[in-house]
């Protein structure tokens, strides 16, 4: 009887740190969201960056379910290692295209990015680095506001959120310059949702 306690018992405790480490949220480290005007990451001309390599453990399917490259923005993405992941969004000479390098195990897109393109040029990306699904300073959705501007809204985790809900958004609008210079944050702001 000792016996099966002590089992019972570790295989509690195993459970308990197992689920907090899946609980637990993404977001408690500093952020350039946090940023009242953020320094600006997208320099002209750069080439469009290469997908980071992502250890696959996500099942092979998820790759199956990316968007075939339709665009010649599209190819030259996918020649750089990304999956087009979604709709690409455009207007007023203007695309949008998200790719992602990877998959969790639920498809949800890993080390992704959006990329604008400007007339066929790639403008620059939406975050100075990848992001993950589900953790701090996720790109959830843009919107296209004119020639010259883009609005793009971030889940942001606070340490006690779920990571089905992050209590907060950030939003930040984006200068689209047509002179062929880069694209440019311009500003932020922060709501609970």
């Amino acid at each position: 009887m000792t016996r099966n306690r002590v089992r019972v018992t570790a295989a509690t405790l195993a459970m308990v740190v197992c689920c907090a480490g899946v609980a637990r949220s993404q977001g408690t480290a500093s952020s350039w969201l946090d940023e009242p005007q953020p320094e600006p990451w997208n320099q002209p001309r750069l080439p469009i960056p290469a997908a980071t390599r992502v250890q696959e453990g996500a099942d092979h399917r998820c790759r199956a379910l990316a968007r075939p490259p339709q665009l010649e923005e599209d190819e030259r993405l996918h020649e750089q290692g990304w999956d087009l992941v979604g709709p690409f969004q455009g207007g007023w000479q203007m695309l949008v295209i998200r790719g992602t390098a990877g998959y969790d195990g639920m498809c949800r897109p890993r080390q992704f990015q959006d990329f604008v393109f400007l007339r066929g040029a790639f403008a620059g990306t939406l975050s100075p680095r990848a992001m993950d699904s589900r953790s701090d300073g996720a790109l959830r959705r843009v919107s296209l506001q004119g020639p010259s501007r883009l609005m793009a809204e971030y889940d942001r985790y606070a340490a006690t959120d779920p990571l089905c809900c992050p209590s907060r958004t950030t939003i930040v609008v984006f200068d689209v310059p047509s002179d062929g210079q880069a694209l440019r944050p311009v500003s932020v702001s922060t709501t609970g949702r």
